[in-house]
């Protein structure tokens, strides 16, 4: 079968490979033949070098389609159905994290894409506890954005909390950025402001309004601080959400809050170090929130999510093609020239 792969470590060594078929092994592991797979932005990042992986390792965490076989002890699924998965396997079961519903944090968990292989080929096997079923009627294509729908879910919904009445600044606008937008507006969130770059003025920042960003601020062209100040009265925000990573973006999250304001960590820096104006967030007292992942609890609600808003959601889905083009496509994501890419499988 074919399988977009990194092959070895540094910048590059990604290539379509013809490998082996995985077969169903283990009594409790279904086969899924992949109908779509969405492509993150830490599938561009171990494209650059940029992000850990252990090669040689197929790509990609975001999927959807259809199980073909099961193991004998397989009860919830069976073939035929249509299904979205964690993109996890080896998680122990008895820590702590694993028997509270995190299966996201167990330290033997193994992440598709990076750690083993991923979802950027014909067929996936994985344990049937991580599937979840689609709704009727939702299509493999916007079901294989599950998993960041879910990411925002966990992040914004479920762990960060957003209040009615909000005034709510998202730093970044890629996909996590805009979908975090999304899910604060959809909780209830006053009005919304997201940041991007110039280059993001090509199509992020009307993908942006589209899920329900009010205000949209080029940060290269106008004073992010300055803005937020004018249209709370000079209050601040009520929370901020970090999801570009950029050193510069989290220097900035204090000075723009409230006071007891909140704080929802998502982006990733490159460097392990970044400077942070502690003393002025302790006085200020905010509440800061880290998350990575998602929680079991979160797919399903982002497929009802999907489901319920699927004319919006379908906004984000800016280039669909086949693993051939895979370069063409992870170059324009990295130019901000697409939203959210999306490979196709018969």
């Amino acid at each position: 079968m074919k399988a977009l792969m990194k092959m070895d470590y540094g910048p590059g060594h990604v290539e379509v490979r013809e490998i082996e078929k995985p077969a169903v092994t283990q009594q409790d592991w279904v086969l899924i033949k992949v109908r779509a797979a969405g492509i993150c932005g830490t599938d561009v990042h171990v494209w650059q070098d940029k992000f850990m992986f252990w090669p040689p390792v197929t790509l990609g965490h975001e999927f959807s389609g259809e199980v073909v076989e099961v193991g004998d002890k397989c009860k919830k699924f069976k073939p035929g159905d249509r299904v979205v998965a964690e993109p996890q396997i080896n998680a122990c079961g008895i820590c702590e994290f694993c028997r509270s519903g995190r299966t996201h944090l167990c330290m033997e968990k193994w992440t598709l894409g990076w750690r083993t292989n991923g979802s950027m080929c014909e067929y996936v096997t994985l344990p049937e506890m991580f599937l979840h079923k689609m709704p009727e009627g939702l299509s493999f294509e916007l079901a294989a954005l599950c998993e960041p729908v879910a990411v925002a879910v966990y992040d914004v919904a479920e762990h960060g909390k957003i209040n009615i009445n909000d005034f709510v600044v998202v730093q970044g606008s890629g996909p996590i950025g805009i979908l975090a937008a999304y899910m604060a507006k959809r909780l209830g969130a006053r009005s919304v402001l997201l940041t991007g770059i110039s280059a993001s003025e090509y199509c992020r920042f009307d993908v942006a309004k589209k899920l329900g960003a009010d205000y949209i601020v080029n940060v290269q062209k106008e004073n992010l601080l300055d803005k937020v100040m004018e249209l709370t009265e000079g209050r601040g925000a009520d929370c901020v959400i970090e999801t570009s990573g950029a050193p510069s973006s989290i220097a900035l999250c204090t000075d723009m809050l409230k006071k007891n304001g909140r704080l929802i960590g998502m982006g990733i820096p490159a460097d392990k170090m970044v400077q942070f104006p502690w003393k002025d967030a302790v006085l200020k007292s905010l509440e800061i929130y880290f998350s990575m992942s998602t929680s079991y609890t979160a797919w399903d609600k982002a497929l009802c999510l999907l489901q319920a808003d699927s004319d919006k959601l379908q906004n984000l889905i800016t280039w669909t093609g086949v693993l051939d083009d895979w370069e063409r496509v992870f170059n324009s994501l990295v130019a901000e020239k697409d939203v959210k890419a999306v490979f196709m499988f018969e």
